[in-house]
């Protein structure tokens, strides 16, 4: 096999290992979409089509699986994320401000269910719910806190606190409630704290 044989053969290896890796990718993806869990490497193996050890040489560690993810995950959330600029109607404003963080709180449940459940396994998890968590309390106070005048610094903490996803996650999952319901209890609370 000449040089540029050898070229071409390699290029081809690669290309087949990144198609594999994106199964790998959809498939984990997909499974924990569906049990908000990380599956086990023979799931991960059934539901992509290849070998259980073609799992574990795709992805060697935790890191790099959960990279892979959130390449997946990241582009769907700022599609959820997407916002309108403010308008000055506080009841308008605060509505649209739920509604969206109700969306977004939803799609991403089963992956922060699923990084939960494995702890300190997924260091860059920690860092973009830190980063997700500024991003959000930004937006928040960009629209509540024209409206607090000096009551601003204790109820934007109050508020950051309730539109979190600590607070939907209380309210879907220990306090049982629907979707339309959480959202409804939560829109209520940033309104009484906003006009006290």
């Amino acid at each position: 096999m000449n040089v540029k044989d050898e070229r071409i053969h390699a290029d081809g290896r690669a290309q087949r290992s990144a198609r594999t890796q994106a199964k790998i990718t959809k498939a984990v993806y997909d499974l924990v979409r569906a049990k908000s869990r990380f599956p086990t490497a023979l799931e991960v193996a059934r539901h992509a089509g290849v070998g259980e050890r073609t799992v574990f040489r795709q992805f060697r560690d935790l890191d790099t699986l959960g990279a892979s993810i959130h390449a997946l995950v990241v582009p769907e959330v700022m599609l959820l994320a997407r916002a309108s600029a403010p308008t000055g109607d506080l009841h308008a404003d605060v509505i649209e401000l739920v509604s969206r963080r109700a969306r977004i709180f939803e799609f991403i449940t089963p992956f922060q269910r699923a990084v939960r459940a494995h702890g300190a396994g997924f260091p860059l998890a920690n860092e973009q719910n830190a980063a997700m968590a500024a991003t959000m309390r930004a937006g928040a106070e960009a629209i509540i806190g024209p409206h607090l005048g000096d009551r601003s610094r204790d109820t934007l903490e109050v508020i950051d606190v309730l539109l979190s996803f600590d607070a939907w996650e209380r309210l879907r999952a220990v306090q049982k409630l629907e979707a339309a319901h959480a959202e409804r209890v939560l829109r209520e609370a940033v309104f009484v704290l906003v006009r006290r």
